[in-house]
C-alpha cells in the first residue's frame, strides 16, 4: 500500500543506486574567515521583522551563529558596513528572497531596495564592543535601568545611530561604538561591553567667575568678559542647538570681595576671614534659574549689562541699599562710599560655588523629575586654574563630588599655561613629620602609611580645623583634583597651536601698559644665548664660577630645545642600565629619610595615570604585593641611572631611577643635562617632594634648617645667583642634595625696576613655585581614571614595566625630572578614589583640545569600576559590618521584585528567591551611587599579580575567574557573589545556601563637620543683595538604613523609612479656568461643571483602584479607592461631623467583602423591608449633609448604598448590579434625589426616603446652633451613624483628635506586564476633596522603571483631561523653603502698598463656610487665578491634629496655585504681602506643561509682573478693597434684652 502510494506520487521507484548516489553527496564546507558573497538586498518594514531576513540557501556552507558583514556594493565607505548574526536556519516562505533588511539599518546604512550587498564572514573575536555610547533625551534613565537594557542588550548585534527599545518605547539611541579605542559603525555588543550614558537632557549650572583679571585683555587684544559673552557662550549655545539638547540651566556670577581693617565697620554684614587674615564678602547673582531656553541672546545681553553693572552693586550700591536701610540709626545715603576691592582669580570663592550647586543635586531624590538625568557644572574662569583653597572645605568638596558622581568642567579664558593646572593650594600639615619624636614617629608612619593609604595624603591627613593646628607646622601643599575636567578656551588665529613648536611668552603687566613713547622697551631688554655646557659637578666643588666653560653648538641646543619640549610618542618601556654611581658620604638629612621611606613605600604598582607632570606631595602605599624584593633593594643600594636615550624616550621615572639616597649619583639625567646646556635650574626642579611654602626671593628660600655642608653651599651659590638678578624666576625654596648640582643664575632683564606689590596684587609666578611650562599635547590614559576628558589628573606612561616595578629604597615620593613632560607617578589614594570615572572614557584626550562633548552631552557616572582595595588595607583601614537574612519564600510578600516562576523542590524556589532578592539589593544600591566591581583587563594580569592574590584572599575561595567581566555579567548565577563599592565604602552580597549575607566594609575616616557659609546672593526675581547662612555637610551612606532596606526588597518590611532616601515627587489636580468637555453623565443626565469635575476625580480613584498591588496571596479584593466631595474649605471640613463620620468608615472598612451568613435576596424583600433595613445599626448612613450652604436631612449617599447592596445581598455581587437595582428601586418610589436632579447613580450624589418609608429625626436644638469659631454643628441627630473604632482617652491630659486625612498603598504601574521587573510605586492620596481647590497625592518609589511612571501619569492626565482637570507636578515642600535646598532658587516678595483693612465683625459677614482670616488676601489671589493648595498648619482648630501621611512639616503660610499650575503664591499676610514663585518643574515636556501657545516659565512671569504691578498701585488697591467691602453681608443686628 505504502510503495503504491510512493508510486502513484512520485512516478516510478527510484532505484537504489540512485539513492545512495543522492545520499552521498558531501554537506557544503563551512565558511571560513574572510570569505564573501554579492546577494541582492531587499527592505523590510519593522512591523514584519525587527531582524535581519536571510535566506541561506543562497550562500551554501553558512551555519547558524557565524558572524557576517554587510556592505552596500554602491558604497564609498569600506567601514559603513552593519553585522548580524546568522540565525536558526529555518525555511523562508520566499524562495527568491535571498536577504531582507529592516528600513531603520537600510536607511542609516544607504542600502535601497533590491540593491546587491557584498557579504563577508567576520571573526567574532574581533567585532566585539569594548564601549559602546548610548544617548537620550527627556526622561529620567535611572542606574538600575542602565544595567537591565545593559544586559538585554547583551548578545545582540547594534549599529551606530541604532534606537533601542526596552519595555514598550524607544529609551536611547546608540551614538557611538568603539573597538581598540576606534569608532566603528557595527558591532557585537557582549556582557564585557562597557556601556556610557550622556544625557541630552540635564541640569546644568553655569558659574562665571568675576575677579580682577575679566576687565583684562587677552594676548589677542580682547578682554576676558568679552570672550565670555561674545566668544565661548555663543558657541556653546550653538553647540546645545545643533545636537538638539534640552538642558535646563542656571547661570551665577560669583565673585570676592577684599576689605581694609578700615572698611570693615562700614561694610558690615556676611563678613569673613581668610587664613591669611584678610576680611571679604562672597557675592553670587542669578542671571538664569533654572531655565530651559530656545533663544539665547537675550540672555547674553543680561549678562553683559550685569558685567557692566556687577562692580558698581557690590562696590557701591550694595552699601547704599544698606545704608538706606539703616537710615534711622543716623546713616545717610551721602555717606555711602566706594569700599572693597575685587579678588583675583586664585582667591575667588570656587568651591564655596561648588557646594551651594551641590546641595539641591545631593537631594536629586526628591521633587525627582522624570524628564531630565544628570547634572553638571561649569565654572569659566579669567584665571590660570591655580586656586588658594581651605583644606577643610578641599576635602568636603572632594568627598562630595565623588559621592555624588559628578565632575566639574573648568573652562580657562586664559592661554593653556607652562605650569600644571588644575591645581589648589592650602595650608596644612606634612602627616610624616607632626609632632612626637623623629624615630618613633618614622617607624609609626610606616606602618601606618600601609595599612592607611589616605594617611599619605595631606589632604586626607590630619586635622582639618585650622584652629586646632599649630602654626609652626603649617605648610602650603599643592594638589591637582582628579574631578576637574579642564578646557583652554583660547580662540584666536594669530598663534595656532603646534606640535613641534615651544611657544614662550611672558605677560608682564608693567611693560603692557607702557606707551610706545614713554620709553624705548626694545633697548632695555637683553636675553642672552645659552653660552655654556657645564659638566656635572664633581663631589666637593665648592663654586659655580670654577667649573669648566665649554660653548655648545646650534645643533646641540635645537636638539635640546626638541628633548626637552617636543612631543614625544613613544609611550613603551626602556630598559633601563644600571652603572656604578659615585657616592657622596653624607648621612641623609630628617627630610631627606623621610623623602626616602615616602619613596619606598609609595611607588605602588598601578597603573600611572598621569596625564601631566604633577607635583607629588603625596606619600604613596603600593596597592598590592610585598614592599620591596631583594634585588631591588640590592639594586638601590648600587645606584641606578637612566641612560641618555631612556631620557629623552620619556621613559623615566622616579620609579625608574632608584639612586637618589645617600649613594646620590648625578649622573646624565635632564637635570645635569639641563647644567650642561645652561640651562635654568627652576626648568627642571620646580616642584619638590616636600611641601614648602610659596616663596618669592631666594633669600626665604634659603631660610629652611638645613645643617648639611652641601645644603649650605648650594644656599651661597643661590645668594650669588639673587645678587646679581634684581627679578628672579623662583627655584627651589629648600637645599637639598638634589640642588648640589650647578646653580644656574636665572635671566636678568635689564634697566627694569620691580614694582612693589600688595598681597592681593601677586600674579600667579609671585605665590606658587611652579614655573611657565611648554605648551605640549597632554594626553590622558586609557581605560584609567582621567582628567581633562576624562576628568583627572592622571596619565597612562604606556608600557608598564617602569609602572609597575618596585620602588627603590631611597627615591623621594616624586622626582620630576622634566616638568614639561607628561610623567610621573599618580599617588595610590587619588588613584584610588579617581577611578570613579574609569570607564565613562574610550579614546585618550589631549590638553589643547577642547572637551565639547562633555560640556555639550554630559555622561553619567559608569556602572563598573575596577580597583579593589588590599587585604591588609581592608583589614586595618575599614571597619566590617555584616548581617543576613533567611531566604524563606512562604514568608516574602515584596512589591520591589517579581516573584520568581520556579516549578521544582523547595530548594530550587529558595534559590530562585535568592537570585531575585539579591539582583533588587543589587538594583537599589547602584540608584545610590555605588558600582559593581569587575575583575581587572587580562593585560595587567602579569603585572597585578599581588592584587589577584590579595582578591582571592578577600573573596574567600573564589579565584580570578570568578568576577564579572562587566555589569552584565554580575549576578548571573545565585552563586555569584556580588562586590559593589562607593567612595567609603565596599559592599559584599552572597548567598549561603540559606540566606543572603551582607558585609559591609566602610573606611574609617575622620568625621566631616559641617562647613559653616555667609554669602550674599541676588536671585532671579530679586531687586538685590539678599543674606543667605547655610552649611555645607555630606550626607554619606555610613549611616544608611542597609539592613533596613534589604528587608524591604526582601518583602520582610513594606514601609518607607525617611533615612532611605526614596524618590518622591507630588502631583495635585487643579480644576482648570476652561469648561470640561463632558457634559454628560452615565446615565445620559446633563452634568454642571462642579459635577463634571467630580465625576473626573471618580474617574482617578477608578485608576487607583484598578493598578491596586495584591500580594499573590491576597484572595479579597480590596474595597475601591473612594474621595469624599466636600464644597468646605481644608479647615472648616474638619469640624464636619457627617464628613468625618465617613472619613471613619473609610479608615475602618477592610477589604470588600460579603456579610458572613449573607442569606438576604433583595429581590425577594418588599420596599418597606429595605427601607427597614436600610436604618439597621449597619445599614447605610442616614443623616444630615451640607453642600453649598444648603442642608439636605435624613439623606443618603448613593455610593454608600451601593457598598451596603454589595455587602449585605446574596443576589447582588457587583457594584454594577448595585446600581442596576438603586435605579428599579428609585423607580418603585423607595427615595428619590434630594434636588430631583439625577437617577440613581453610584457615587457622591444625595437621596432621601420617600413617603411612608421616610422616618423624620427630630433636631436637638430648637435654635441654630454654632459655637465660637462660627462653625455650625450638625442641627439633627444622626439616624445611622457610621461605625468608627472607638479610643480610649488617655487620663491626665487633654488629647487632640487625631485626624488622618490621607491613604496610602502600593500600586503596579505595568498592569501590561511589559517590563522584566516589578513596578510598584507607594501612592499617598488625599481622601477628601473640594473640587473649587486642587486634590494632591504623591508618588514614592525605590528602582521603579521611571519610564513606567511616566506613561502611567500620561494615561491619568488623558483621563482627567476631558473633565476640566489638570495634572501638574508640584515640590514637596512649602516654597518658601525652597532656598534651604536650593540657594539661587528664592521666591519673590510682593508687598502690599496699603495693609488690607481692618472690618469690624468681619467674621459674621464673610460668606458662610468662608474663613476671616486673611479674608483680602485670599479675595486678591483669587482675582488672578490662584487657588487653594495647602491651608496653613495654625489655621486649624486647636482640637485636632491633622496628619497627611505625604507631608514632612507643616505649612507655616498658606500656599495657592496657579490655576494653570505655573506658579505658587504663598500668603505672609499685611503689608509682607506674598511669596511667589515660579513652578520649575513645569519644564518642557513635563506633566501639564501645555499651556496655551506660551512656555509655562514665560506665563509665570506674566502674571508676577502684572500682579506685583497691582499690588504696588495705591489706588487700584484701595479700590479692590472697597469692592470686597461692598461684597459683604450686613452685620446681624444683636437681639434686644430679654425684657420679663
Amino acid at each position: 500500500m505504502a510503495a503504491s502510494r510512493e508510486q502513484s506520487q512520485f512516478g516510478r521507484h527510484r532505484s537504489n543506486t540512485a539513492q545512495s548516489t543522492y545520499r552521498a553527496l558531501p554537506p557544503p564546507a563551512p565558511l571560513t574567515i574572510g570569505d564573501t558573497k554579492v546577494l541582492n538586498a531587499w527592505v523590510h518594514d519593522v512591523k514584519e521583522s525587527h531582524s535581519v531576513i536571510f535566506n541561506q540557501t543562497w550562500w551554501p556552507g553558512v551555519a547558524e551563529g557565524d558572524f557576517l558583514r554587510v556592505l552596500s556594493t554602491n558604497s564609498d565607505d569600506p567601514e559603513a558596513a552593519f553585522l548580524f548574526m546568522v540565525p536558526k536556519d529555518e525555511v523562508c516562505p520566499k524562495p527568491q528572497l535571498q536577504i531582507s533588511v529592516p528600513r531603520p539599518i537600510a536607511e542609516v546604512f544607504g542600502l535601497r531596495n533590491n540593491g546587491e550587498v557584498t557579504m563577508t564572514k567576520v571573526d567574532k573575536a574581533s567585532c566585539c564592543a569594548d564601549y559602546v555610547e548610548f544617548i537620550f533625551q527627556d526622561q529620567y534613565l535611572g542606574r538600575s535601568d542602565m544595567w537591565r537594557l545593559g544586559k538585554y542588550l547583551s548578545g545582540q548585534c547594534i549599529y551606530k545611530d541604532q534606537e533601542v527599545s526596552f519595555i514598550g518605547g524607544i529609551v536611547a539611541k546608540i551614538h557611538n561604538i568603539y573597538i581598540g579605542g576606534e569608532k566603528v559603525s557595527s558591532a557585537l555588543m557582549t556582557t564585557s561591553t562597557k556601556a556610557i550614558y550622556r544625557s541630552f537632557s540635564a541640569k546644568i549650572t553655569i558659574f562665571i567667575q568675576v575677579c580682577r583679571e575679566l576687565w583684562e585683555f587677552a594676548g589677542d587684544g580682547e578682554r576676558y568678559n568679552e570672550k565670555v559673552v561674545h566668544s565661548f557662550l555663543p558657541e556653546l549655545f550653538e553647540k546645545w542647538r545643533e545636537a538638539n539638547t534640552n538642558h535646563t540651566v542656571t547661570i551665577v556670577l560669583i565673585s570676592r570681595v577684599f576689605y581694609d581693617e578700615s572698611e570693615i565697620d562700614y561694610a558690615a554684614g556676611p563678613l569673613l576671614r581668610d587664613g591669611r587674615g584678610n576680611w571679604y564678602k562672597d557675592f553670587f547673582k542669578v542671571i538664569t534659574d533654572l531655565q530651559v531656553i530656545n533663544e539665547w541672546k537675550p540672555t547674553l545681553v543680561s549678562l553683559k549689562n550685569s558685567f557692566w553693572d556687577f562692580q558698581r552693586d557690590i562696590l557701591l550700591t550694595h552699601h547704599y541699599h544698606r545704608a538706606t536701610q539703616d537710615a534711622s540709626g543716623g546713616a545717610s545715603a551721602q555717606e555711602v562710599r566706594l569700599v572693597g576691592r575685587l579678588s583675583y582669580a586664585q582667591d575667588g570663592p570656587i568651591l564655596e560655588a561648588l557646594n551651594l550647586g551641590l546641595n539641591p543635586t545631593e537631594t536629586h531624590y526628591i521633587d525627582r523629575s522624570l524628564n531630565l538625568t544628570g547634572a553638571s557644572t561649569l565654572l569659566i574662569s579669567p584665571g590660570t586654574g591655580y586656586f588658594r583653597v581651605s583644606k577643610k572645605l578641599l576635602r568636603l568638596t572632594t568627598t562630595r563630588m565623588l559621592d555624588q558622581g559628578f565632575v566639574l568642567d573648568l573652562v580657562l579664558l586664559t592661554k593653556q599655561p607652562l605650569h600644571q593646572s588644575p591645581i589648589f593650594s592650602f595650608e596644612g600639615v606634612d602627616p610624616a613629620v607632626a609632632g612626637g619624636d623623629y624615630a618613633l614617629r618614622e617607624l609609626k608612619f610606616e606602618s601606618e602609611r600601609m595599612m592607611y593609604p589616605l594617611m599619605a595624603d595631606p589632604l586626607w591627613a590630619g586635622d582639618d580645623d585650622p584652629a586646632k593646628v599649630d602654626a609652626r607646622l603649617k605648610k602650603t601643599f599643592w594638589w591637582e583634583p582628579f574631578w576637574i575636567s579642564t578646557t583652554f578656551w583660547d580662540k584666536q588665529m594669530d598663534l595656532p597651536f603646534r606640535q613641534d613648536r615651544f611657544l614662550s611668552r611672558a605677560k608682564m603687566h608693567e611693560i603692557q601698559m607702557l606707551g610706545l613713547l614713554e620709553h624705548d622697551v626694545l633697548s632695555s631688554i637683553e636675553v642672552p644665548y645659552i653660552e655654556t655646557n657645564s659638566p656635572p659637578p664633581e663631589p666637593g666643588s665648592i663654586d659655580v664660577e670654577e667649573r669648566s666653560v665649554n660653548f655648545i653648538s646650534k645643533t646641540d641646543a635645537d636638539k635640546f630645545d626638541l628633548d626637552t619640549f617636543g612631543l614625544t610618542f613613544n609611550y613603551d618601556t626602556i630598559t633601563i642600565p644600571e652603572t656604578k654611581a659615585p657616592s657622596v658620604p653624607q648621612r641623609p638629612t630628617l627630610e631627606k629619610r623621610a623623602s626616602n621611606r615616602q619613596s619606598l613605600l609609595g611607588a605602588g604598582r598601578i597603573d600611572t595615570i598621569e596625564e601631566s607632570p604633577r607635583l607629588q606631595i603625596h606619600k604613596e602605599l603600593p596597592p598590592e604585593g610585598p614592599l620591596v624584593s631583594e634585588k631591588t633593594l640590592s639594586s638601590a643600594k648600587r645606584g641606578v641611572s637612566p641612560s641618555q636615550s631612556s631620557i629623552r624616550s620619556e621613559a623615566l621615572s622616579e620609579k625608574s631611577t632608584s639612586s637618589r639616597g645617600p649613594s646620590r649619583a648625578p649622573s646624565l639625567t635632564k637635570g645635569t643635562l639641563a647644567s650642561k646646556l645652561g640651562a635654568p635650574a627652576w626648568l627642571f626642579n620646580p616642584f619638590r617632594s616636600q611641601p614648602s611654602k610659596p616663596e618669592t626671593t631666594q633669600v626665604s628660600a634659603s631660610a629652611a634648617p638645613s645643617p648639611q655642608p652641601e645644603a649650605s653651599r648650594s644656599q651661597k651659590s643661590l645668594a650669588q645667583a639673587q645678587a646679581s638678578s634684581p627679578i628672579r624666576m623662583p627655584g627651589p625654596a629648600k637645599a637639598t642634595l638634589a640642588a648640589s648640582s650647578q646653580q644656574i643664575q636665572p635671566v636678568a632683564i635689564k634697566n627694569t625696576v620691580a614694582h612693589p606689590r600688595s598681597s592681593l596684587s601677586r600674579t600667579l609666578e609671585d605665590e606658587t613655585l611652579m614655573p611657565q611650562r611648554a605648551s605640549y599635547i597632554r594626553r590622558s590614559p586609557i581605560n584609567t581614571p582621567p582628567r581633562d576628558d576624562h576628568m583627572a589628573s592622571k596619565r597612562r606612561s604606556g608600557a608598564s614595566g617602569l609602572v609597575h616595578s618596585f620602588p627603590s629604597s631611597s627615591s623621594p615620593p616624586v622626582a620630576l625630572v622634566n616638568p614639561t613632560r607628561p610623567q610621573g607617578r599618580v599617588a595610590y589614594a587619588q588613584a584610588s578614589l579617581a577611578r570613579r570615572w574609569q570607564h565613562i572614557y574610550p579614546q585618550p584626550r589631549y590638553k589643547h583640545e577642547l572637551k565639547w562633548k562633555s560640556v555639550v552631552t554630559p555622561g553619567c557616572l559608569p556602572l563598573t569600576v575596577e580597583h579593589f582595595p588590599a587585604r591588609a588595607e581592608l583589614e586595618a583601614a575599614y571597619d566590617v559590618f555584616s548581617y543576613e537574612f533567611i531566604i524563606d519564600p512562604s514568608e516574602m510578600r515584596s512589591f520591589l521584585v517579581k516573584p520568581p516562576i520556579v516549578q521544582g523542590s523547595a530548594e530550587e524556589q529558595r534559590r530562585a528567591w535568592a537570585l531575585v532578592v539579591m539582583r533588587g539589593m543589587a538594583a537599589v544600591r547602584l540608584a545610590q551611587g555605588f558600582q559593581f566591581i569587575l575583575k581587572p583587563p587580562r593585560a595587567r594580569a602579569d603585572e597585578d599579580k599581588g592584587m589577584f592574590r590579595r582578591t582571592k584572599s578577600f573573596t574567600g575561595d573564589e579565584g580570578l575567574d570568578s568576577w564579572p567581566g562587566g555589569a552584565a555579567e554580575v549576578l548571573a548565577m545565585h552563586t555569584d557573589p556580588v562586590y559593589l563599592s562607593m567612595t567609603n565604602e565596599i559592599h559584599q552580597i552572597s548567598y549561603t545556601g540559606e540566606a543572603i549575607q551582607v558585609r559591609r566594609y566602610v573606611r574609617r575616616t575622620a568625621a566631616s563637620t559641617a562647613f559653616k557659609y555667609k554669602c550674599l546672593i541676588w536671585p532671579k526675581l530679586g531687586e538685590g543683595y539678599t543674606e543667605l547662612s547655610t552649611e555645607f555637610t555630606s550626607h554619606g551612606l555610613e549611616d544608611y538604613g542597609w539592613n533596613r532596606l534589604d528587608m524591604l526588597v526582601a518583602g520582610y518590611e513594606h514601609h518607607f523609612n525617611e533615612s532611605l532616601r526614596y524618590w518622591r515627587t507630588r502631583f495635585i489636580v487643579i480644576p482648570t479656568a476652561y469648561r470640561p468637555h463632558v457634559t454628560v453623565g452615565p446615565s445620559g443626565e446633563l452634568l454642571n461643571e462642579e459635577e463634571a469635575r467630580i465625576l473626573g476625580i471618580e474617574k482617578l480613584a477608578e485608576q487607583f483602584t484598578k493598578l491596586r498591588w495584591q500580594s499573590p496571596d491576597e484572595k479579597f479584593a480590596h474595597a475601591p479607592v473612594r474621595f469624599l466631595p466636600t464644597t468646605l474649605d481644608p479647615v472648616r471640613s474638619v469640624l464636619d461631623e457627617a464628613l468625618m463620620d465617613q472619613l471613619d468608615t473609610i479608615h475602618a472598612q477592610g477589604p470588600l467583602r460579603k456579610k458572613m451568613r449573607s442569606e438576604r435576596e433583595i429581590a425577594e424583600m418588599p420596599l418597606n423591608a429595605i427601607a427597614k433595613a436600610m436604618r439597621e445599626e449597619d445599614g447605610v448612613p442616614i443623616t444630615l449633609y451640607q453642600w453649598h450652604e444648603k442642608q439636605y436631612p435624613d439623606s443618603f449617599i448613593g455610593y454608600d448604598f451601593a457598598s451596603w447592596l454589595v455587602r449585605e445581598f446574596r443576589d447582588v455581587s457587583t457594584r454594577t448590579q448595585a446600581t442596576e437595582w438603586g435605579l428599579r428601586l428609585e423607580e418603585q418610589g423607595l427615595f428619590e434625589h434630594c434636588r430631583g436632579h439625577h437617577k440613581f447613580l453610584d457615587g457622591h450624589y444625595y437621596y432621601r426616603l420617600k413617603g411612608e418609608y421616610s422616618v423624620q429625626s427630630t433636631p436637638r436644638n430648637w435654635f441654630r446652633p454654632s459655637t465660637a469659631d462660627g462653625i455650625m454643628r450638625n442641627a439633627y441627630q444622626t439616624i445611622n451613624p457610621p461605625k468608627a473604632p472607638a479610643k480610649a482617652p488617655t487620663p491626665g491630659r487633654k488629647t487632640k483628635k487625631r485626624l488622618i486625612l490621607s491613604q496610602t498603598m502600593v500600586i503596579d504601574i505595568d498592569p501590561h506586564k511589559r517590563s522584566d521587573q516589578a513596578e510598584s510605586v507607594i501612592l499617598h492620596h488625599d481622601i477628601i476633596h473640594n473640587p473649587a481647590t486642587v486634590f494632591h497625592f504623591e508618588l514614592q518609589w525605590i528602582g521603579t522603571t521611571p519610564r513606567c511612571i511616566e506613561d502611567q501619569l500620561r494615561t491619568w492626565s488623558r483621563t482627567i483631561e476631558r473633565y476640566g482637570l489638570k495634572l501638574v507636578e508640584a515640590y514637596v515642600t512649602q516654597i518658601c523653603d525652597i532656598r534651604e535646598r536650593n540657594a539661587f532658587q528664592s521666591c519673590f516678595p510682593m508687598t502690599l502698598a496699603i495693609a488690607p483693612p481692618i472690618v469690624p465683625d468681619l467674621e459674621k459677614r464673610v460668606p458662610e463656610g468662608t474663613l476671616a482670616v486673611k479674608y483680602f488676601e485670599y479675595a486678591l489671589l483669587d482675582r488672578f487665578g490662584f487657588i487653594l493648595d495647602v491651608e496653613a498648619a495654625d489655621l486649624y482648630p486647636e482640637t485636632v491634629d491633622v496628619v497627611y501621611s505625604y507631608r514632612r512639616a507643616p505649612y507655616k503660610y498658606s500656599q495657592f496655585v496657579h490655576r494653570e499650575g505655573v506658579a505658587f503664591i504663598q500668603v505672609v499676610g499685611g503689608e509682607r504681602g506674598f511669596l511667589f514663585l515660579t513652578n520649575r518643574l513645569m519644564g518642557p515636556g513635563r506633566m501639564g506643561s501645555a499651556t496655551k501657545a506660551k512656555m509655562p516659565a514665560v506665563k509665570a512671569e506674566e502674571i508676577r509682573v502684572e500682579m506685583a504691578a497691582f499690588c504696588m498701585d495705591k489706588e487700584e488697591l484701595q479700590k479692590f478693597y472697597d469692592e470686597q467691602i461692598a461684597k459683604l453681608r450686613a452685620a446681624p443686628e444683636e437681639p434686644p434684652p430679654l425684657q420679663i
